[in-house]
């Protein structure tokens, strides 16, 4: 009697077990962000520190406050407008992540 009371509380564990995992499936950690996502925000950061006038666009002058961008400011200048737009340094950090994985 005892070992058939065992033997139905453990089915009725895990049919309750089996059950019940669906309900906590959107309890998961969240996906990471998308490349894309990551992209854009670290855009954003960028234009952050450095648009200092807040035109969306980013000069030589600002340009000189980040190393980096100091550096590849005519690289990045696609237009060779002597301004650095948002997809400009999109587009540029989206070739350096593609060739980076190469």
């Amino acid at each position: 009697m005892y070992k058939l009371f065992c033997s139905a509380l453990a089915a009725a564990a895990l049919t309750a077990t089996t059950l019940a995992a669906p309900a906590f499936a959107d309890d998961a950690a969240p996906a990471a962000p998308a490349p894309s996502d990551k992209l854009a925000k670290h855009v954003d950061n960028v234009f952050a520190r450095l648009d200092a006038d807040n035109d969306g666009k980013i000069s030589k002058a600002e340009a000189s406050k980040g190393p980096r961008m100091a550096k590849k400011f005519d690289q990045i200048d696609a237009d060779h407008d002597g301004f650095v737009t948002k997809a400009e340094l999109s587009a540029a950090l989206a070739a350096r992540h593609a060739n980076a994985k190469k």
